[in-house]
Protein backbone atom coordinates (compact mmCIF):
# COMPACT_ATOMS: atom_id res chain seq x y z
CA UNK A 1 0.00 0.00 0.00
CA UNK A 2 0.97 3.50 -0.86
CA UNK A 3 2.29 5.68 2.36
CA UNK A 4 3.93 8.73 2.99
CA UNK A 5 7.14 6.94 3.15
CA UNK A 6 6.41 7.08 -0.91
CA UNK A 7 7.64 10.57 -1.29
CA UNK A 8 11.43 9.46 -0.03
CA UNK A 9 12.66 8.40 -3.42
CA UNK A 10 11.47 11.54 -5.22
CA UNK A 11 12.81 13.56 -2.59
CA UNK A 12 16.36 11.37 -2.19
CA UNK A 13 16.49 11.91 -6.14
CA UNK A 14 16.58 15.36 -6.21
CA UNK A 15 18.94 15.44 -2.75
CA UNK A 16 21.00 13.71 -5.32
CA UNK A 17 21.51 16.57 -7.58
CA UNK A 18 21.72 19.02 -4.57
CA UNK A 19 24.53 17.37 -2.69
CA UNK A 20 26.40 16.14 -5.52
CA UNK A 21 26.63 20.23 -6.77
CA UNK A 22 26.72 21.66 -3.32
CA UNK A 23 29.53 19.19 -2.89
CA UNK A 24 31.75 20.15 -6.07
CA UNK A 25 30.85 23.87 -5.61
CA UNK A 26 32.25 23.88 -1.72
CA UNK A 27 35.20 21.41 -2.77
CA UNK A 28 36.23 22.85 -5.99
CA UNK A 29 35.01 26.13 -5.70
CA UNK A 30 33.78 25.60 -9.35
CA UNK A 31 31.52 28.60 -10.77
CA UNK A 32 27.82 28.14 -10.63
CA UNK A 33 28.07 29.31 -14.62
CA UNK A 34 29.45 25.74 -15.46
CA UNK A 35 26.86 23.76 -13.60
CA UNK A 36 24.00 25.98 -14.95
CA UNK A 37 26.43 25.30 -18.71
CA UNK A 38 25.71 21.41 -17.85
CA UNK A 39 21.75 22.13 -17.03
CA UNK A 40 21.27 23.67 -20.31
CA UNK A 41 23.18 21.23 -22.40
CA UNK A 42 20.75 18.65 -20.98
CA UNK A 43 17.43 20.55 -21.79
CA UNK A 44 18.63 21.46 -25.23
CA UNK A 45 19.19 17.24 -25.54
CA UNK A 46 16.07 16.61 -24.24
CA UNK A 47 14.11 19.01 -26.20
CA UNK A 48 15.90 17.51 -29.58
CA UNK A 49 15.00 13.96 -28.34
CA UNK A 50 11.21 15.06 -27.61
CA UNK A 51 10.31 17.10 -31.15
CA UNK A 52 11.96 13.37 -32.51
CA UNK A 53 9.29 11.40 -30.39
CA UNK A 54 6.82 13.90 -31.74
CA UNK A 55 7.36 13.49 -35.38
CA UNK A 56 9.79 10.70 -36.59
CA UNK A 57 10.19 8.33 -33.72
CA UNK A 58 6.78 7.06 -33.29
CA UNK A 59 6.32 6.02 -37.45
CA UNK A 60 9.93 4.74 -36.83
CA UNK A 61 8.79 2.48 -33.93
CA UNK A 62 6.20 1.32 -35.86
CA UNK A 63 7.70 0.56 -39.24
CA UNK A 64 10.17 -1.20 -36.98
CA UNK A 65 7.65 -3.59 -35.42
CA UNK A 66 6.34 -4.21 -38.44
CA UNK A 67 9.05 -5.31 -40.81
CA UNK A 68 11.37 -7.37 -38.36
CA UNK A 69 10.50 -9.92 -36.01
CA UNK A 70 10.21 -9.23 -32.61
CA UNK A 71 13.61 -10.02 -31.54
CA UNK A 72 15.18 -7.96 -34.08
CA UNK A 73 12.66 -5.08 -34.02
CA UNK A 74 13.76 -4.90 -30.37
CA UNK A 75 17.82 -4.69 -30.98
CA UNK A 76 17.11 -2.42 -33.58
CA UNK A 77 14.70 -0.22 -31.43
CA UNK A 78 17.39 0.08 -28.32
CA UNK A 79 19.94 0.95 -30.93
CA UNK A 80 18.25 3.66 -32.43
CA UNK A 81 17.65 4.92 -28.91
CA UNK A 82 21.36 4.68 -27.79
CA UNK A 83 22.44 6.25 -30.75
CA UNK A 84 20.32 8.95 -30.35
CA UNK A 85 21.33 9.70 -26.80
CA UNK A 86 24.93 9.48 -27.81
CA UNK A 87 24.65 11.41 -30.76
CA UNK A 88 22.75 13.85 -29.26
CA UNK A 89 24.19 14.26 -25.82
CA UNK A 90 27.60 14.36 -26.43
CA UNK A 91 26.89 16.49 -29.65
CA UNK A 92 25.14 19.13 -27.61
CA UNK A 93 28.08 19.55 -25.24
CA UNK A 94 30.68 19.17 -27.83
CA UNK A 95 29.65 22.08 -29.90
CA UNK A 96 28.51 23.78 -26.84
CA UNK A 97 32.18 23.73 -25.92
CA UNK A 98 33.40 24.50 -28.79
CA UNK A 99 31.80 27.65 -29.81
CA UNK A 100 32.22 29.55 -26.32
CA UNK A 101 34.77 30.48 -24.14
CA UNK A 102 34.00 26.60 -22.08
CA UNK A 103 36.89 24.89 -24.03
CA UNK A 104 39.02 26.99 -21.65
CA UNK A 105 37.59 25.39 -18.30
CA UNK A 106 39.75 23.34 -16.21
CA UNK A 107 39.08 19.78 -15.60
CA UNK A 108 37.01 20.33 -12.03
CA UNK A 109 34.84 22.94 -14.19
CA UNK A 110 34.44 20.31 -16.06
CA UNK A 111 33.10 17.95 -13.77
CA UNK A 112 30.60 20.87 -12.51
CA UNK A 113 29.34 20.28 -16.44
CA UNK A 114 28.81 16.85 -16.32
CA UNK A 115 27.14 17.46 -12.66
CA UNK A 116 25.03 20.05 -13.98
CA UNK A 117 24.17 17.84 -17.20
CA UNK A 118 23.06 14.40 -14.84
CA UNK A 119 21.66 16.53 -11.98
CA UNK A 120 18.72 18.57 -13.74
CA UNK A 121 17.63 14.92 -15.02
CA UNK A 122 17.78 13.95 -11.19
CA UNK A 123 16.24 16.95 -10.05
CA UNK A 124 12.67 17.07 -12.70
CA UNK A 125 12.57 13.25 -11.92
CA UNK A 126 12.82 13.71 -8.78
CA UNK A 127 10.16 16.23 -8.63
CA UNK A 128 7.88 13.87 -10.62
CA UNK A 129 7.95 10.51 -8.73
CA UNK A 130 7.70 13.23 -5.86
CA UNK A 131 3.95 14.52 -7.75
CA UNK A 132 3.18 11.30 -8.90
CA UNK A 133 3.21 10.09 -5.41
CA UNK A 134 1.22 12.66 -3.89
CA UNK A 135 -1.51 12.84 -6.81
CA UNK A 136 -1.95 8.94 -5.48
CA UNK A 137 -1.61 9.71 -2.04
CA UNK A 138 -4.57 12.35 -2.65
CA UNK A 139 -6.60 10.53 -5.05
CA UNK A 140 -6.36 6.48 -3.44
CA UNK A 141 -8.20 4.95 -6.04
CA UNK A 142 -6.14 5.80 -8.41
CA UNK A 143 -3.44 3.70 -6.95
CA UNK A 144 -5.89 0.60 -6.99
CA UNK A 145 -6.83 1.16 -10.65
CA UNK A 146 -2.85 0.17 -11.26
CA UNK A 147 -1.48 -3.19 -12.66
CA UNK A 148 0.05 -4.80 -9.84
CA UNK A 149 3.58 -4.70 -11.74
CA UNK A 150 2.81 -0.99 -11.35
CA UNK A 151 2.15 -0.92 -7.69
CA UNK A 152 4.79 -3.27 -6.23
CA UNK A 153 7.51 -0.71 -7.46
CA UNK A 154 6.18 1.02 -4.90
CA UNK A 155 7.30 -1.44 -2.40
CA UNK A 156 9.95 -1.19 -0.02
CA UNK A 157 11.68 -4.04 -1.62
CA UNK A 158 11.64 -1.69 -5.04
CA UNK A 159 11.53 1.91 -4.56
CA UNK A 160 14.67 3.01 -3.53
CA UNK A 161 15.99 1.19 -6.99
CA UNK A 162 15.43 4.66 -8.97
CA UNK A 163 17.49 6.21 -6.34
CA UNK A 164 20.76 3.97 -6.85
CA UNK A 165 19.96 4.58 -10.48
CA UNK A 166 19.86 8.65 -10.21
CA UNK A 167 23.65 8.38 -8.56
CA UNK A 168 25.25 6.03 -10.96
CA UNK A 169 23.61 7.61 -13.69
CA UNK A 170 24.89 10.62 -12.66
CA UNK A 171 28.78 9.37 -12.65
CA UNK A 172 27.67 8.74 -16.12
CA UNK A 173 26.92 11.67 -17.34
CA UNK A 174 29.63 13.40 -15.64
CA UNK A 175 32.35 10.46 -17.49
CA UNK A 176 30.94 11.40 -20.83
CA UNK A 177 30.79 15.06 -20.50
CA UNK A 178 34.79 15.15 -18.96
CA UNK A 179 35.68 12.97 -22.12
CA UNK A 180 33.64 15.60 -24.18
CA UNK A 181 34.84 18.63 -23.68
CA UNK A 182 38.65 16.80 -23.24
CA UNK A 183 37.43 16.03 -26.96
CA UNK A 184 37.45 20.14 -27.80
CA UNK A 185 40.04 20.83 -25.15
CA UNK A 186 42.88 18.43 -26.41
CA UNK A 187 41.90 18.72 -30.21
CA UNK A 188 41.43 14.86 -30.11
CA UNK A 189 37.92 13.08 -31.14
CA UNK A 190 39.43 9.97 -29.41
CA UNK A 191 37.13 10.81 -26.50
CA UNK A 192 34.07 11.86 -28.29
CA UNK A 193 34.22 8.65 -29.59
CA UNK A 194 34.73 6.90 -26.42
CA UNK A 195 31.58 9.04 -24.73
CA UNK A 196 29.60 8.27 -27.85
CA UNK A 197 30.55 4.70 -27.45
CA UNK A 198 29.89 4.88 -24.16
CA UNK A 199 26.44 6.38 -24.10
CA UNK A 200 24.89 4.67 -26.53
CA UNK A 201 25.78 1.13 -24.66
CA UNK A 202 24.69 2.68 -21.75
CA UNK A 203 21.00 3.86 -23.18
CA UNK A 204 20.96 1.07 -25.88
CA UNK A 205 20.73 -2.01 -24.10
CA UNK A 206 17.91 -0.53 -21.56
CA UNK A 207 15.12 -1.86 -23.87
CA UNK A 208 16.78 -5.30 -24.41
CA UNK A 209 17.49 -5.71 -21.55
CA UNK A 210 13.60 -5.28 -20.39
CA UNK A 211 12.12 -7.14 -23.44
CA UNK A 212 14.83 -10.41 -22.38
CA UNK A 213 14.24 -10.13 -18.66
CA UNK A 214 10.11 -9.37 -18.41
CA UNK A 215 9.32 -12.89 -17.32
CA UNK A 216 10.59 -11.82 -14.26
CA UNK A 217 8.19 -9.09 -14.09
CA UNK A 218 9.11 -6.09 -11.35
CA UNK A 219 11.82 -8.35 -10.29
CA UNK A 220 13.47 -7.40 -13.57
CA UNK A 221 14.68 -3.79 -12.19
CA UNK A 222 17.22 -5.24 -10.21
CA UNK A 223 19.66 -6.93 -13.03
CA UNK A 224 18.43 -3.87 -15.08
CA UNK A 225 19.84 -1.47 -12.32
CA UNK A 226 22.87 -3.86 -11.11
CA UNK A 227 24.15 -2.74 -15.01
CA UNK A 228 23.61 0.86 -14.60
CA UNK A 229 25.83 0.51 -10.99
CA UNK A 230 28.85 -1.38 -13.05
CA UNK A 231 28.31 1.36 -15.78
CA UNK A 232 28.11 3.95 -13.00
CA UNK A 233 31.45 2.46 -11.62
CA UNK A 234 33.07 2.22 -14.82
CA UNK A 235 32.62 6.00 -15.22
CA UNK A 236 33.74 6.87 -11.60
CA UNK A 237 37.06 4.50 -12.50
CA UNK A 238 37.32 6.82 -15.67
CA UNK A 239 36.98 10.47 -14.18
CA UNK A 240 39.69 9.82 -11.47
CA UNK A 241 41.81 8.00 -13.88
CA UNK A 242 41.24 11.35 -16.74
CA UNK A 243 41.61 13.61 -13.78
CA UNK A 244 45.28 12.39 -13.21
CA UNK A 245 46.32 12.44 -16.69
CA UNK A 246 44.85 15.35 -17.70
CA UNK A 247 44.79 18.33 -15.50
CA UNK A 248 43.36 17.32 -12.50
CA UNK A 249 43.77 21.08 -10.68
CA UNK A 250 45.59 22.54 -13.16
CA UNK A 251 44.60 26.06 -13.75
CA UNK A 252 42.24 26.40 -17.01
CA UNK A 253 44.24 27.97 -19.07
CA UNK A 254 46.81 24.82 -19.16
CA UNK A 255 44.36 22.41 -18.64
CA UNK A 256 44.18 20.67 -22.09
CA UNK A 257 47.76 19.70 -21.49
CA UNK A 258 47.91 16.07 -21.42
CA UNK A 259 51.15 16.42 -18.85
CA UNK A 260 51.00 19.08 -16.57
CA UNK A 261 53.42 17.94 -14.22
CA UNK A 262 51.67 16.64 -11.20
Amino acid sequence: MLTALNLLPGLLMMAVAVIAAGYWYWKKKSKVIYFAAGALFWVVAIAIKVIMDLTISQPLYAWLGAALPVDAAVLATGLYLGLRTGILENGVIYLGTLYSKLKNMSFDDAVAVGIGFGGIEALILGALSLLTVITILSQPTLYLLMPYSSQQQFEPLFMFLPVIERIFTLFCHVFATVLTIYAVKLADLKWLGIAFVFKTLLDGLLLPFEHYLSYLGTYQFFPIEAFVVIMGCIALAGVYWFGKKYGGATAAPEAGNPNPGH
